[in-house]
């Protein structure tokens, strides 16, 4: 599909004012577990209009700290994160046939790395699936694997021979970037929102303890704040950088 249309308008564009010329086949590919309901009320909008979502998860079991992870071994903290990412999904209405978790090699700090092998096993995934659109965190962000993945993504969809728009999250960590697109989002979705990451409890009483306040609240803080920075007037939005590659 020609994705050229995405560049029409001017700039930042209300994603539900796109015309979209066709279905497309979206994936998210994240390098944490949460990432993918970092953006969820987005991926919800998608998904009823019509486009199919596949998404596919790194497994990791950083994030866990020495309280909730009292007696885990590194396996033990991987499944845990795995078993909340599921319970999500399941909330959100995703078919399990439309996710999967990858055993990607990781770094010391358990995290995805960007190296050869992973390149080449994403690569294979990429064309198998073959989206149009991939959703993941910016490049331009603190956390490491949202690097890698973002790099090893760009490097993927810029060989592949279809057209591929990257679609880059605005992330609590990310550092700056354009803001091409925005969904706004109203108090229940923002309710719907904050249950949807609650599912990830590890990070959830992480954020109480450290901060004093949830990982629902985190994320919906940044939303809060990407609203009142884009001066519209719903109370959130969840903003993205667009990149054509082909």
């Amino acid at each position: 599909m020609n994705l050229e249309f995405l560049l029409a308008g001017k700039r930042p564009v209300d994603l539900r004012k796109i015309n979209w010329l066709g279905k497309l086949k979206l994936l998210v590919t994240a390098p944490h577990p949460d990432d993918f309901d970092a953006i969820g009320v987005t991926l919800r909008y998608m998904v009823g209009q019509g486009h199919e979502l596949y998404v596919v998860v790194a497994e990791t079991g950083s994030g866990i700290d020495k309280v909730y992870g009292a007696g885990m071994v590194q396996d033990d903290r991987r499944q845990l994160r795995v078993r909340e990412q599921t319970a999500s999904f399941r909330f959100f209405g995703l078919s399990g046939t439309h996710y999967r978790f990858l055993k990607l090699n990781n770094e010391n700090d358990d995290q995805v790395a960007d190296d050869s092998e992973n390149r080449i096993f994403l690569e294979k995934l990429i064309r198998e699936i073959r989206p149009d659109m991939l959703f993941m965190p910016h490049g331009n962000d603190t956390n490491r694997a949202h690097r890698a993945m973002y790099a090893m993504m760009k490097a993927i969809a810029s060989k592949v021979e279809w057209p591929v728009a990257l679609m880059l999250n605005s992330d609590v960590k990310t550092v700056d970037m354009r803001k091409d697109f925005y969904v706004p989002f109203d108090e229940t979705q923002a309710q719907w929102k904050g249950e949807l990451l609650r599912y990830h409890d590890s990070q959830h009483q992480r954020n109480l303890r450290d901060r004093g306040y949830g990982f629902d609240e985190r994320v919906l803080m940044l939303n809060r704040k990407t609203a009142a920075g884009l001066g519209i007037s719903e109370p959130y939005a969840a903003s993205f950088e667009l990149e054509l590659c082909n």
